[in-house]
């Protein structure tokens, strides 16, 4: 490789990437993004084939914090490892880039999560838009660098 470098954001981070290359050179790079000024968020960058990288992008913005159980102690085993960015991906389809990354979509208080009279949705669903043992989700973005 001709050149190589890193990518950052202040006070963030940029974790789980995936990356497609096109035919005509031109690609994407797909990441969470998390930290100081971000909930876990899917961004990405665009790439070309000499390496250079377009300014870092905000597909989808996180809502709130991470709070599924596969993070904890109990249920993962000690030290826990989350289980962060088993769903993201980068492939081309002709001239277009498909890229995702999770990051969290929703979030609620804990009347919401914990009802009463119990939610038609299930008990932990916050009206339907997570499970009750995590609350990512997987955000797909179509491209045409």
């Amino acid at each position: 490789m001709k050149e190589q470098g890193y990518l950052a954001l202040a006070d963030n981070n940029l974790t789980m990437p995936a990356i497609a290359m096109g035919t005509d050179g031109q690609g994407a790079i797909a990441f969470t993004v998390m930290g100081e000024d971000y909930y876990p968020s899917a961004g990405y960058v665009t790439i070309n084939a000499d390496g250079s990288v377009g300014p870092i992008h905000v597909a989808a913005e996180g809502l709130g914090p991470d709070d599924g159980f596969t993070s904890y102690k109990a249920f993962v085993g000690d030290p826990p490892r989350t289980r962060w960015g088993d769903y993201g991906a980068a492939v081309t389809d002709g001239d277009s880039i498909w890229i995702a990354s999770e990051y969290i979509a929703q979030t609620c208080t804990y009347s919401q999560f914990y009802p009463s009279p119990p939610s038609p949705a299930g008990f932990g669903s916050c009206g339907g838009t997570r499970t009750a043992l995590a609350n990512w989700a997987t955000r797909v973005s179509q491209l045409n660098p």
